[in-house]
C-alpha cells in the first residue's frame, strides 16, 4: 500500500506531536453550513469529515440521520455538497462520508472524479464491504482519493488485519 496525501498529512500532524481532531460536519444542514466548516478549520481541525445527506443513513446514529433528513428537506444534494466545497480552499484535508447508492448511481469513475475535483482527499462509504468494493477502489485510488475503511468493535482480528491492509488514509 502506498501512503495517499490524506495519511501523509495526519501522520505528519500526528508526528509533530499533535493529538488529531477529525470533525464531521453534514453537508448542506442549514444556510450557513459552511460557515461552519471554516470555523473548526479555524478552531485547528486536522482534517474535516463531510456527511454528504443521504435519504436512509442506516449506519448512523440519530442524530447524523435526523442531519440527513434537514438537510436534504433544505435542498441539499450531492452535488450542492460538492458544489460548495469545490473552491474552499479551507488548508487541511476533507473526508467525505456517504452511502454507496449514491457511489453506484453517480458510477464509480464520475464520483471518484466529482470528490477529487470539489476537493476530497478521502472518503468513507460505509455499506460498502471491502469484499465488495474493487471497482469503486480501483476508481478511488485513480482520482486519488483515498477509501477508508471501517472496523467495529465487534470485528474479528482476522478481519481487522484485512481491513487494514486494504484501507487509505487510515482506519476508522
Amino acid at each position: 500500500m502506498y501512503p495517499t496525501a490524506l495519511e501523509a498529512h495526519l501522520s505528519a500532524r500526528r508526528d509533530s506531536g499533535r493529538k488529531l481532531v477529525v470533525p464531521y460536519v453534514t453537508g448542506g444542514l442549514g444556510r450557513d453550513w459552511f460557515r461552519l466548516v471554516e470555523a473548526v478549520v479555524a478552531a485547528g481541525a486536522d482534517a474535516v469529515e463531510i456527511g454528504i445527506p443521504f435519504s436512509d443513513p442506516s449506519i448512523d446514529g440519530p442524530t447524523i440521520q435526523e442531519a440527513s433528513a434537514r438537510a436534504l428537506a433544505g435542498g441539499a444534494t450531492a452535488a450542492t455538497v460538492l458544489d460548495a466545497l469545490s473552491h474552499a480552499g479551507l488548508g487541511v484535508p476533507l473526508v467525505a462520508m456517504t452511502y454507496y447508492n449514491l457511489v453506484f448511481r453517480a458510477g464509480h469513475h464520475r464520483f471518484a472524479d466529482d470528490l477529487a475535483a470539489a476537493g476530497f482527499s478521502g472518503v468513507i462509504v460505509p455499506d460498502l464491504p471491502p469484499e465488495l468494493a474493487g471497482g469503486w477502489v480501483a476508481s478511488a485510488d485513480a482520482a486519488g482519493v483515498a477509501n477508508i475503511l471501517l472496523v467495529a468493535p465487534v470485528t474479528t482480528d482476522e478481519r481487522v488485519a484485512m481491513i487494514a491492509r486494504r484501507t487509505r488514509g487510515f482506519v476508522y
